[in-house]
């Protein structure tokens, strides 16, 4: 698993340590071509829209929410739910 962010690298170092171990790797979007090939850059301000991919281990898509809510507890478990069934 890896999570994906326009953050710059010494940033999600930053927020990494504050939030202790994680059991996956943060990597970073700055070039933002992974948020342009998966269709959830706004061009306008640069920034991605929060999103979840899942693909499974053949690299196919899987699941996908390109509107992903960090408060809608709902949006987590269907990511769990799909990461269990994979």
């Amino acid at each position: 698993m890896v999570a994906v962010s326009s953050d710059q690298i010494f940033a999600l170092n930053i927020f990494k340590l504050s939030l202790g171990n994680l059991p996956f790797e943060l990597a970073s979007d700055w070039m933002r071509e992974v948020s342009q090939a998966y269709g959830v850059l706004n061009e306008k301000d640069g920034i991605a829209r929060r999103s979840v991919f899942v693909l499974d281990q053949k690299h196919r898509l899987v699941y996908q929410n390109t509107a992903f809510e960090a408060g809608n507890r709902s949006h987590y478990e269907a990511v769990f739910d799909i990461l269990e069934r994979h």
